[in-house]
């Protein structure tokens, strides 16, 4: 193993070792419950099978897949706690176990030349980089990539190491529900084995084994069988689990990352070119991996493992005579190293996340906004029933159970499919509906994350803003409460209420808590000012996200579009100057240019106005508003 072998490989790890160490996006979804989860399993000794956490269906039946990573979890976090912090020792734990994941996959492609190693790993980590979150997932990563390396080493007639594959499923079975992953891929291998007519006794014997092995979790056939019918209870629509085809449509675009799996399957799907002969078991994997990558956003991990393995055997088939290599090894080394180096400057540096789109920055923090929030119910002594969204159940369970328990949590299979249909999007949709519900359930206070960017969400927050009943009584980047206008909760009103009076004092408190560099939190803040019509406000954060990050186009598109809805011809010039910058650095989107032709429109720079409406309408050629205004302009121009 030559020097530039190792120095490349020891890249590769520290690129990797990057791009898993970010701050905690998900701190307000799942992992608080997980940690909670695993607490009162280490203390009771018992899986719970009800709900438990909510008093909107405390005894509905609930099936735990991933019970031993969330008792891992809890254990973490609390000897984490003792020399760190816990959050911190989680991911610290989630690190070592990615890291270890891919050092797996390294031993399956180590016997090939460094080239086709590290193009297919640069490949595979960029697309893997959608999902790091500490997430029960992150072990079944382990335990598919360990797969895998059992998988080729038998192919290859090296040492059998199959037999460990029974043993690897009952951990699985109880760790998370891509369990059912490891007997599929053994089935897909076990093709390969008939075909070329090599399956023995031990094939079977093993086979058999997995499948009994499923059977080892607290829920014995149902647990087995769980992954099958998980979905027959979803009333609630969870965009991880929704497919590529439907995000790009709700969206009306790919998102960067998604992009990058199209990408990634083009280019793997390409290396088959350079292999001599076909390996039918790479050609299922890559097939299988691929297509439940489409059905759902959150499989794509699966793939991205997967073809580090499979484009590494293609590519070390690569006749490099014909580049010419002896001649020029030295420089493809060199330039591969740099690659690496660049890679790793784009991550660290952030840019790397700019051009996803991403909230990821590097570094081990996490956003401590929604505890504030929960700190605040405590200290002030609110009682409940509270009313919570979808987003924010799982962390209020984490801070609050079992003194309070939640309206509703992250986990549509924890509630009949009813709940959400006829009770908990109808609250949100319809006055009426919400009147009825918050008597029945006696509702005392709303928490929630205004994050929530569903349209029944919108419809209820904008008009709960306005309703006497419900005063604004906290807000800040992550959540907002109101609390019920009573006699009760008179003297918490009367010290806390939000108002158009102590709005900017508000503001100004919340401001000096964020971290300057994470423009999400800037972000988030601004949005629900806006959202809220604290518009003056709202520019005003934004206008500190441009202080902190000059060229990054968020702060000018927020403060342009605050600035756009003050009747004020002052402000409407900054609203243009704002867009016209956001565009400049990149947001090239529909609604800037349109709502930026509008603004030029109304400031009578009718020239400016065409040109900005012409530049929407190539993006969107059906927009009728866009062509309603832009013949108006051109009226205007005839005049």
């Amino acid at each position: 193993m030559g020097v530039f072998y190792k120095i490349i490989v020891i890249l590769l790890f520290v690129l990797a070792g990057i791009l898993f160490v970010h701050n905690i996006t998900s701190i307000n979804s799942d992992i608080g419950r997980h940690i909670k989860i695993g607490e009162i399993i280490w203390q009771t000794k018992e899986v719970p099978k009800i709900n438990l956490f909510s008093y909107t269906a405390p005894d509905f039946p609930f099936v735990n897949h991933h019970w031993l990573s969330e008792v891992v979890f809890y254990k973490t976090y609390s000897i984490g706690n003792d020399w760190l912090s816990g959050l911190k020792a989680i991911s610290i734990l989630k690190i070592i176990v990615l890291l270890a994941t891919y050092f797996i996959l390294y031993l399956t492609v180590k016997k090939h030349n460094i080239f086709a190693i590290s193009i297919s790993f640069l490949v595979s980590i960029f697309v893997f980089s959608a999902r790091t979150e500490p997430r029960p997932e992150m072990f079944s990563y382990l335990i598919f990539a360990a797969y895998l390396l059992s998988i080729y080493r038998s192919r290859d007639n090296k040492r059998n190491w199959l037999w460990l594959l029974p043993i690897l499923q009952l951990f699985w079975v109880n760790l998370h529900i891509y369990f059912i992953i490891g007997p599929i891929v053994y089935f897909l291998f076990f093709i390969d084995r008939l075909i070329l007519k090599k399956v023995t006794r031990q094939h079977i014997y093993i086979g058999v084994l997995l499948v009994l092995a499923n059977l080892v979790n607290p829920n014995f056939f149902e647990g087995a069988f769980y992954p099958l019918k998980v979905l027959n209870n979803y009333g609630y629509s969870v965009a991880e689990n929704s497919s590529l085809f439907f995000l790009a449509k709700y969206f009306g675009h790919w998102s960067p990352q998604d992009k990058l799996f199209l990408i990634s399957l083009f280019i793997a799907g390409g290396s088959f070119m350079f292999k001599r002969g076909l390996n039918l078991f790479n050609i299922l994997l890559i097939v299988f991996t691929a297509a439940v990558s489409f059905k759902m956003q959150r499989n794509i991990p699966l793939y991205a493992l997967a073809i580090w393995p499979i484009m590494s055997e293609n590519l070390n088939n690569f006749k490099f005579k014909t580049l010419n290599f002896k001649k020029f090894e030295r420089s493809f080394y060199f330039l591969l190293i740099l690659i690496l180096l660049m890679s790793i400057y784009l991550v660290v540096s952030g840019q790397f996340y700019n051009w996803l789109d991403s909230s990821k920055t590097f570094g081990l923090r996490a956003s401590n906004a929604a505890q504030d929030g929960t700190e605040f119910i405590k200290t002030n002594k609110i009682q409940g029933p509270m009313f919570n969204n979808f987003d924010i159940g799982s962390y209020l369970i984490w801070q609050l159970y079992p003194e309070y328990k939640v309206f509703v949590d992250g986990r549509p299979e924890a509630y009949p499919a009813e709940f959400f249909t006829q009770v908990y999007k109808p609250m949100q949709s319809y006055e009426k509906i919400w009147q009825e519900m918050s008597e029945k359930y006696d509702i005392n206070y709303v928490f929630f994350a205004h994050t929530d960017m569903t349209e029944w969400a919108d419809e209820f927050l904008g008009r709960l803003d306005k309703d006497k009943d419900w005063p604004m009584i906290f807000l800040n980047d992550a959540v907002v409460v109101f609390l019920k206008n009573t006699e009760n909760n008179r003297s918490i009103i009367e010290e806390h209420q939000i108002s158009e009076e102590n709005i900017e004092e508000k503001v100004s408190s919340v401001l000096n808590k964020l971290d300057k560099k994470d423009d999400n939190a800037f972000i988030n803040f601004g949005n629900a000012l806006f959202r809220f019509r604290w518009l003056g406000a709202s520019a005003n954060v934004y206008e500190k996200l441009i202080e902190n990050q000059p060229d990054r186009a968020y702060g000018y598109q927020g403060a342009g579009y605050a600035y756009a809805l003050m009747n004020d011809p002052a402000m409407q010039e900054r609203a243009a100057q704002n867009l016209k910058k956001a565009i400049d650095l990149g947001f090239k989107t529909f609604n800037n240019y349109f709502t930026l032709g509008i603004i030029n429109a109304n400031l009578g720079n009718l020239f400016e106005a065409e040109e900005n409406l012409k530049k929407a309408l190539e993006i969107n050629p059906d927009n009728q508003n866009a062509k309603q205004a832009l013949e108006t302009i051109k009226r205007k121009q005839g005049l």
